[in-house]
């Protein structure tokens, strides 16, 4: 029996580890424009020169490592001060440890700035702490070949969403500003449950206990 208690400790912890708590985490539908991100990524943008699609990944030795046939694909060209993106917000549960992460590369640089962040609110929909305490600039690590991004952050002790942000912008970059990055494979993944892991803790005490 006592086996049998550990396993399933062991087994809860690593389910919870492996959910991705994000939807439509290929990017093989359309994102909404609507300005909700509950179920789907929401997209964002200002101005007027902006491109954001579901592209097909052109070649099996050009595509990302992630399964499915379409990567989001956003920038925007000729436009200073502008800036496009997307968002997707989750519930969180407050002290937990949760890891973003995603693929992507650059189609075009050409004075542009990517960067990707999570944001943490409370139950009242305010930001806690300041809206970019976690942004991260993408840009400089790009290539012409996927890659991998991540980002871990734990939730605030208030915290009950987290938004998960990756942009391209414009702001103070360089003429003739234009750029263009792929996106796929993303994920919001907690870290193990606090519970289980103190749970493994007392069984093993117990069981030394008893020996």
């Amino acid at each position: 029996m006592q086996k049998i208690m550990i396993a399933a400790v062991i087994a809860a912890a690593g389910g919870v580890q492996g959910q991705n708590l994000l939807a439509n985490a290929g990017f093989e539908t359309q994102v909404n424009f609507d300005g909700n991100d509950s179920g789907n990524w929401n997209s964002f943008f200002g101005g007027a020169d902006f491109q954001m699609s579901e592209a097909i990944v052109p070649g099996a030795t050009d595509g990302p490592p992630a399964e499915g046939a379409q990567v989001l694909q956003i920038g925007t060209f000729n436009t200073a001060n502008t800036f496009v993106g997307v968002t997707q917000t989750v519930p969180v549960s407050g002290g937990d440890e949760y890891t973003f992460a995603f693929q992507a590369r650059e189609i075009i640089q050409n004075g542009i700035f990517a960067e990707y962040r999570i944001e943490w609110k409370d139950a009242g929909g305010s930001f806690i702490g300041g809206q970019f305490d976690l942004n991260t600039n993408l840009d400089s690590g790009l290539s012409s070949s996927f890659q991998p991004f991540s980002l871990t952050a734990t939730a605030p002790a208030n915290a009950v969403t987290g938004t998960v942000v990756i942009a391209v912008q414009t702001f103070g970059s360089a003429a003739p500003f234009e750029g263009f990055i792929q996106i796929d494979d993303a994920s919001f993944v907690p870290a193990p449950g606090t519970a289980a892991l103190l749970g493994l803790g007392g069984l093993a005490a117990a069981r030394r206990r008893r020996a």
